[in-house]
């Protein structure tokens, strides 16, 4: 679970990412993000009624909800990003949605490198 303060909660913060940001596509997924008012990482995750009823609906935003924990940590600080479901989401599997998230984040810039101790 992404604790309160890493979430985009109110339709105006999500409306305010979709505007301004920036966005990457894949198949499963798509990730807009944008620079964040605020110093810390903030996310929010869209699943419409075309990926499935809803016990789909929740079990997809439940793995990406779970890819996005696992990653964001690593992202680089002060921005806020919107992961959204494609119609196959509803049948990837966990590690397809945590591969997906983590390459779109990869792609987009905000991953920070790891620092290697020599």
């Amino acid at each position: 679970m992404l604790r309160r303060g890493q979430r985009l909660r109110r339709a105006r913060e999500f409306a305010r990412v979709r505007r301004k940001g920036r966005s990457w596509r894949t198949e499963l997924l798509v990730l807009q993000a944008v620079r964040g008012a605020g110093p810390q990482t903030r996310a929010g995750i869209t699943v419409s009624k075309r990926v499935g009823k809803a016990a789909v609906r929740n079990h997809t935003k439940r793995l990406i909800r779970e890819g996005l924990r696992d990653t964001l940590g690593q992202v680089k600080p002060g921005h806020d990003i919107v992961v959204t479901a494609r119609p196959p989401a509803a049948s990837a599997t966990y590690w397809e949605i945590r591969e997906t998230v983590e390459g779109l984040l990869r792609r987009s810039g905000l991953l920070q490198e790891a620092t290697r101790d020599a």
